[in-house]
């Protein structure tokens, strides 16, 4: 099967996704690239490529596709790459190769904040409790009449003022002129306030410690947040996922973003609406999960939140293929190669590699950006004689004040 396209030269279509492809004129990596390497050192083909400016491809109702899928429609590409999703209109008019890689339609959303809601003082202890304890004070004035009338002396004493010092952690010295009625009341009291300082400092504390997030970390929140108006969630125009939206779906998630959905032009422009986070309305980005978070470490981890891979966080998987326009007896061929690399854990090494790349590319910029900052920081902020001149009026001032 070698000698049948050996030193042949295939045209490939591509779209630069990582962690899929990318393809330049310096550089070329991605794992269906290393995947195509890999393939053309079995069976010694070379390979040219075309790249579709991120066009996966759409079928036109006159029956032509766009984009990747249309060269290879139209006999003009012997192979697509990129992550393109097989679907049952895609492969009922192009052929596919066995798929190499298992994804999942997912979302990822801003960053969610800390949300502190207004009645957390109040939060520590229950309704009944809140009321005894404003019984409790109402009853201190009738007990301190009572007590002012056993008086012997003609020093008064306030009960509610003592107890309401007690409650604020404020000490009271003159207990030894009280009788023992009333220090019977207080050391009740002061019994009772141990309890329920403690019991609410502790809840506070641990509110505050463990911060409260408002997570939008399913399917089914993300459908409740579009049916409250709560968020956007954004879609690519050119992908087929925006067409299967755009249909009367009976799945209630699906017809519930569809409703809220916005089209963009370009995947950038939803990560640049979805990282500035300088406006007032929430989006989520509804895409691929290896795309999101790739997007995730090309921008650090702050950037995006990508909910957590499970069955709740996606709306559906997507079988990842090649398009291909070949003989159909190099068909079988590729695909036991194809499915004895998948097997074999490559594509995973291959995946891991490239996401160590991209992280340690984020940490040198990021490590880059603070080098620069700092620098101008210190260029901008050295002592000169304004801050001299600053230095000897506090001093004058603190004379004068002395």
């Amino acid at each position: 099967m070698k000698s049948l396209i050996l030193n042949r030269t295939l045209t490939i279509a591509y779209t630069n996704t990582l962690p899929y492809s990318k393809i330049d004129n310096n550089h070329q990596a991605g794992i269906e690239y290393e995947l195509l390497k890999t393939l053309s050192e079995i069976f010694q083909f070379k390979m040219i490529f075309i790249d579709c400016k991120d066009d996966y491809g759409i079928r036109q109702p006159n029956g032509n596709w766009t984009g990747i899928m249309g060269k290879i429609f139209n006999n003009e590409a012997n192979i697509g790459i990129g992550g393109i999703v097989v679907t049952f209109n895609r492969i009922s008019a192009i052929k596919f190769l066995y798929p190499h890689w298992l994804d999942s339609l997912t979302f990822g959303t801003t960053i969610p904040h800390n949300h502190v809601p207004l009645d957390i003082y109040f939060q520590p202890f229950t309704p009944i409790v809140w009321l005894c304890l404003f019984i409790s004070l109402i009853l201190f004035p009738v007990l301190n009449l009572y007590h002012q009338y056993e008086q012997n002396n003609n020093y008064a004493f306030n009960l509610l003022w003592i107890n309401l010092s007690l409650l604020l952690r404020q000490p009271y010295y003159s207990r030894i002129r009280l009788t023992l009625s009333q220090k019977m009341t207080i050391i009740t009291w002061m019994l009772s306030l141990i309890i329920l300082t403690n019991i609410y400092s502790s809840y506070l504390c641990a509110r505050f410690a463990i911060k409260n997030y408002n997570v939008i970390d399913t399917c089914d929140k993300l459908a409740d947040a579009c049916d409250n108006n709560e968020i956007i969630p954004l879609l690519e125009e050119k992908t087929v996922v925006f067409s299967l939206f755009k249909t009367d779906s009976s799945i209630r998630t699906i017809r519930s973003v569809a409703h809220k959905l916005r089209g963009i032009s370009h995947r950038s422009e939803g990560e640049q609406l979805i990282t500035v986070q300088t406006h007032k309305e929430q989006y989520a980005l509804v895409s691929s999960f290896e795309r999101i978070q790739t997007s995730q470490l090309l921008f650090g981890s702050e950037s995006f939140y990508l909910p957590p891979a499970s069955s709740e966080s996606s709306f559906f998987p997507l079988l990842v293929g090649f398009p291909i326009q070949l003989p159909d007896d190099l068909i079988q061929p590729f695909e036991i190669w194809i499915m004895r690399i998948t097997s074999s854990g490559l594509m995973e090494c291959w995946k891991n590699r490239i996401t160590m790349t991209i992280r340690e590319s984020f940490i040198e910029r990021r490590n880059t950006k603070q080098f620069d900052s700092s620098m101008k920081t210190n260029i901008d902020e050295g002592f000169n004689l304004s801050h001299f001149d600053r230095l000897a009026n506090i001093f004058l001032s603190f004379i004068l004040i002395s």
